[in-house]
């Protein structure tokens, strides 16, 4: 698994946040994004969490984190940007 960059994680979880017409909160240290049945919190040191349906990842890589939430999204009739 390649390690995606700081900038490039915060720019993924904006375009989720699009996808789920939700705001995404995004500061140096931390972004996220929340819902009605849905977390996603990364961390610039590299580890992050989600809960999505029965799925609960804590303290786990930010691209396994971004990767599972992607694939919840897949799941859920969510078309993401390439």
């Amino acid at each position: 698994m390649t390690q995606t960059t700081w900038s490039e994680l915060r720019i993924r979880v904006a375009r989720l946040g699009a996808a789920l017409d939700v705001v995404v909160r995004s500061d140096p240290e931390v972004c996220g994004l929340s819902g009605d049945g849905f977390h996603l919190s990364l961390h610039h040191g590299g580890q992050g969490d989600c809960t999505v349906g029965r799925l609960s990842l804590i303290d786990c890589p930010n691209d396994l984190v971004l990767m599972e939430f992607e694939r919840w999204m897949r799941g859920e009739g969510h078309v993401l940007e390439a």
